[in-house]
């Protein structure tokens, strides 16, 4: 495993694909691209998130009304859910003006725990974990946040080879729920996506290299707005104003 990085800076773009325009992709992707070391044999790899807000989902409806700056929380686990790890990440993905910043710290289950619960925990050996914990303290202690949506997905990610500031990344299988909030329980939940469908990101430092935008105009994939959080709270608030009427 590679060296931990804790901080991020890149812009980032949403595509919702159909199946077959990502079957069309794909064989562009593995001949310009590699597989991340997660993708042992260019198998996809599963992803764990535990998303945190207010008692009243604030932060999620700020972040849905398109601010110039918003912010989330998340804890994020790698791996299959019958192999236990007590590895996990937290997470603070800031937005402004277009450009995504992630800062994030690996710890153990147990100190994600505590920090969570504004607990102390023992400082950690370098200077950005240490930041970025006392910078989850202070959110935790302003939002008061709670465990509010459980996220899991299949995912494929590739790294330019010529370009590492360029990633992409297929998420699929996305699977939401609100009732349990257990790493160790799943996959299970309610499917985010219609059926035959998938979501892919871009992340780039400045901006995506011509053969890939000229593969995408090629293959009618265009631009979207997609936020797998956003999506689930909207889905969520249109099934509670449907059952009311």
């Amino acid at each position: 495993m590679s060296e931990v990085v804790n901080v991020f800076r890149r812009y980032e773009k949403k595509f919702l694909l159909t199946i077959r325009q990502r079957d069309e992709l794909l064989p562009l992707l593995k001949q310009r691209m590699a597989y991340d070391e997660y993708c042992p044999n260019g198998k996809p790899y599963i992803v764990r998130n535990i998303y945190y807000d207010t008692k009243n989902d604030d932060m999620i409806r700020l972040s849905i009304d398109r601010p110039p700056f918003k912010e989330k929380i998340r804890l994020r686990k790698y791996g299959r859910f019958d192999v236990q790890n007590n590895e996990v990440f937290i997470e603070i993905k800031r937005k402004y003006n277009g450009i995504g910043t992630k800062r994030r710290v690996m710890v153990t289950d147990e100190e994600a725990a505590k920090v969570l619960a504004r607990q102390p925990i023992d400082r950690k050996s370098d200077y950005y974990s240490n930041q970025i914990l006392s910078e989850v303290a202070y959110l935790v202690k302003i939002y008061h946040v709670v465990p509010t949506v459980f996220m899991s997905y299949s995912r494929l990610a590739f790294t330019d080879r010529e370009d590492p500031q360029f990633r992409l990344t297929i998420d699929d299988d996305i699977l939401t729920r609100r009732d349990c909030f257990d790493f160790t329980k799943g996959p299970s939940g309610q499917p985010l996506l219609e059926e035959g469908y998938v979501v892919m990101e871009v992340k780039v430092g400045k901006a995506m290299p011509l053969w890939f935008a000229q593969a995408l105009s090629h293959k009618g994939v265009y631009l979207t707005s997609y936020s797998k959080y956003g999506k689930e709270f909207e889905s969520r608030i249109r099934k509670e104003i449907a059952e009311d009427v």
